[in-house]
């Protein structure tokens, strides 16, 4: 059984894990493991109905609609600012703030916007407004 070559890099494996398992393996012989096929089985079966879930506010927003929208890039853009102020131990300073014009300037260079696409600091204020009264 390979297991051990598999996990040698993961430390819960190796402390938690692998001498339970080698005194588990010595205990039975191998007419009680399952065969590799129906293992690999049921693996993919339980792959294939897992469901996924972001883990972070920034990872949601990204991935909460087919198709991204300039709201999501906004959602994703404050909380990576969050996350990376002073308060989280990150590097931006506390009282990090910038004005809803240079929000929307850096939007529509990020988001490599045209002429008749254009994000305007009135669009952003709405946007602020409209999250800080989901907050409440």
């Amino acid at each position: 059984m390979q297991v051990p070559a598999a996990s040698q890099n993961n430390y819960r494996f190796q402390v938690y894990v692998r001498e339970k398992l080698d005194s588990l393996r010595g205990q039975f012989d191998l007419k009680y493991w399952p065969s590799l096929s129906d293992f690999v089985s049921e693996l993919a079966s339980d792959a294939n109905n897992a469901v996924t879930q972001a883990t972070n506010p920034i990872t949601a927003a990204a991935t909460s609609a087919v198709r991204s929208s300039q709201a999501d890039f906004f959602k994703a853009l404050f909380a990576s600012i969050e996350d990376h102020g002073a308060s989280n131990h990150g590097h931006l300073p506390s009282g990090f703030k910038l004005s809803d014009r240079t929000y929307a300037s850096l939007a529509n260079c990020a988001l490599d916007l045209g002429p008749d696409e254009l994000i305007d600091d009135a669009y952003v204020k709405r946007f602020r407004q409209r999250e800080r009264s989901k907050d409440i």
